[in-house]
């Protein structure tokens, strides 16, 4: 069996025990036991013997009243708080650097925050909402609109083409009949392209914001502050998404009016 002694440790071992040069058939002068030792040793530089370790002389403190820890031999547990007996080193002056913690703050506290009593009864609905968003200016779609229902004429089809825009953008189309294009242009949701042709002036999102910023954010039924939009004339009887049939509403009377076309509020219900 082909043998080598090792540079570091002496020893004649077999061929393998070498790891191969790169790119070369050579084997390299350490065992890989040593280059495993140098590595977890922390030893740098040239590759040679190791020497043995020999302990220096004692440091002293910086400042009085300032602690010390052992001083460990080089490459030898360093960072685990263990060294020889007697060694030390200075630990620096001063209190030790606190890390800021960051606060944060969830919707709940930022929702309170928003909130203020107003009233002194048990109605849940008795705190007025002053976290209201930013006001947006709503401007309607611009176009070659007329606003002239006579103008608008089916030719016996009975229904007129509606467009609209979403808010990404992209556009949309589809068939109503003329009655409700009428009735649409007429309550300021549509203006007239041409008489076959109706186009909406507002996005659904946009129209929301539009009737409770003309609203002020104040419910029609309560005077309580009110963010859903309510149907002055329910939808299932016919009514239209228009800005003369909608209003600002709370969510509570708008869950007890429903469909009724004669609600009033009570306020001891």
């Amino acid at each position: 069996m082909e043998t080598k002694t090792c540079a570091v440790c002496g020893s004649a071992k077999p061929i393998g025990a070498f790891p191969k040069r790169a790119g070369k058939a050579a084997r390299r002068g350490t065992c890989r036991a040593c280059q495993r030792r140098r590595r977890k040793k922390g030893a740098s530089g040239p590759l040679g013997p190791l020497a043995p370790y020999e302990p220096g002389p004692e440091v002293e403190p910086a400042s009085p009243g300032a602690g010390a820890v052992p001083v460990l031999p080089p490459g030898d547990g360093a960072g685990t708080g263990a060294g020889l007996e007697g060694e030390t080193v200075p630990l620096p002056a001063g209190p030790a650097k606190r890390k800021r913690k960051r606060r944060r703050r969830g919707r709940k506290g930022r929702a309170a925050d928003g909130m203020t009593a107003a009233g002194s009864g048990g109605d849940d609905r008795s705190a007025i909402h002053t976290g209201r968003p930013p006001f947006k200016r709503i401007v309607p779609f611009r176009g070659p609109f007329s606003f002239d229902v006579g103008l608008l004429n089916d030719k016996g089809t009975g229904m007129i083409r509606l467009r609209g825009r979403r808010e990404t953008g992209k556009r949309w189309q589809t068939e109503i009949e003329t009655e409700v294009a009428i009735r649409m242009v007429r309550e300021g949701a549509a203006g007239i392209v041409h008489p076959r042709l109706i186009h909406k002036l507002y996005t659904k999102s946009d129209f929301r914001l539009l009737i409770l910023q003309r609203d002020g954010y104040t419910c029609r039924y309560c005077g309580r502050y009110g963010d859903t939009i309510d149907h002055v004339l329910p939808k299932s009887k016919g009514g239209l998404s228009t800005p003369q049939n909608c209003v600002c509403a709370c969510s509570a009377c708008n869950l007890k009016k429903a469909d009724h076309l004669d609600f009033a509020y009570d306020d001891e219900e």
